[in-house]
Order: structure tokens, then sequence, then C-alpha cells
């Protein structure tokens, strides 16, 4: 199913910047993967408390990469870019995502501009300029599909991208 998933991804020609119609299309074939696949049978262990934990699903040199991420009750990240776009998709648990602008003033601090929670089967699209911070507001693990424009391993270090707020 994750082999023809991301057949299916890579039959939409998404390259370095998709547009946010190209963005939808592959969140639409990710609920359709998420609704479809029955996730307990991988049997991948949840995060627990002060955790996250990153299942590679399909991650091929260059090439659009999805992962499984489970993070523990609590779990926040930092205001982060990832330097390429991005698609997650909710499996269980809510992940509050915080979305940042650039503050205008100071290229060096971001400020926050929105916030959305993922659920089971909700998308968020993130364009690759996009700033965000995460937290896992349960009292359970999440389970979140993302998919990247390119593997992690290819991405500058997570400290390099983060932002000051």
């Amino acid at each position: 199913m994750i082999e023809k998933f991301m057949q299916d991804v890579a039959a939409l020609g998404l390259g370095a910047a998709p547009d946010a119609v190209q963005l939808s299309k592959v969140g639409s074939l990710m609920r359709e993967l998420a609704r479809n696949a029955d996730w307990r049978a991988l049997q991948l262990r949840q995060a627990g408390g002060g955790e996250e934990l990153l299942y590679p699903l399909h991650a091929v040199p260059a090439q659009p990469a999805l992962y499984l991420v489970s993070d523990g009750p609590g779990v926040a990240s930092a205001p982060h870019e990832h330097g390429t776009w991005a698609v997650i998709v909710g499996l269980s648990g809510n992940e509050l995502n915080v979305l940042y602008e650039r503050d205008p003033d100071t290229a060096a601090t971001v400020r926050p501009r929105s916030r959305r929670d993922i659920r089971a089967y909700d998308v968020l699209y993130l364009p690759a300029d996009a700033i965000h911070a995460t937290c896992a507001m349960d009292d359970v693990p999440t389970f979140h599909l993302h998919l990247y424009g390119k593997p992690l391993n290819e991405l500058p270090p997570y400290a390099v991208r983060c932002h000051q707020t």
C-alpha cells in the first residue's frame, strides 16, 4: 500500500516547490492511505513521555520521504522550518501546530501567526519556507504520517533550522 502511495505521489511531479493544488492532492492521497492502512499491523511502539519516535516508511535519496511519527504526551518542538515542503496527516492523538511568520522588525525572530490542531485524518500542508512548532496535547501519544519533499537526513541539522520567538 505504501509503494502504491509513493508511486501516486511521484506521478504528481511535485518538484522542490509544489503549489497549493499539488499539496492538496498529496493530502488527499495521504488521507486515503491513513484511512485504509492497518497501522497496528506494523506493531510500532508509541512514544512514551518525553519521547519522539520516527519510523521511516519510505525514504529514497532525493525523493519524497514518508515517516510515521509518534510524540509522547507533552512533547514539543521549537519553531523550526524543514527547508522542503511537508504534508502531515493525523492518525491518532492531537498535535497542536503553531504556524509562525518572520518578524518584519528583526530577521532573527519569528512570531505566531495561527494555530492548528491535527487529529485523526486532519491534513496540514507546509510549503518549504513554512515555520512551525508542535506539541502533543493529549495524555496519549500521537501517531501522524509525515511526507517530506526529501528524506530528513538530507536536511540541514535540526538546530540550524530552529528560530527564536
